[in-house]
């Protein structure tokens, strides 16, 4: 069976648009970071990646845009999450993949 008929085609599409997202070096360690870490505060990704705070900024707000990051402000903060913890496995899968290259 195709996978648009196991998928229905809006979820599909927002996959793609997942997918199409983290596609950059930066926002696929952001993904890494995230899914080691859990929730942090945007200043925490920032400074744990060596960002300047309007480039962390453009990216997690990339991310939070097409859907891979959830966000939560508490006073002063911001913090960022993972929406779909499993997208670890896509780290994975390339860490496994880029072995051989």
């Amino acid at each position: 069976m195709r996978l648009n008929q196991r998928i229905e085609s809006a979820k599909l599409l927002s996959a793609a648009n997942m997918l199409k997202v983290i596609a950059h070096p930066m926002r696929l360690e952001i993904v890494d970071l995230l899914s080691e870490k859990g929730k942090l505060t945007v200043l925490e990704v920032q400074t744990a990646l060596g960002l300047e705070q309007a480039v962390a900024s453009q990216h997690l707000t990339l991310l939070e845009d097409k859907g891979v990051l959830l966000s939560e402000r508490v006073g002063r903060n911001k913090f960022v999450s993972l929406r779909f913890p499993k997208m670890q496995n896509i780290i994975n899968c390339l860490e496994n993949c880029c072995k051989d290259v």
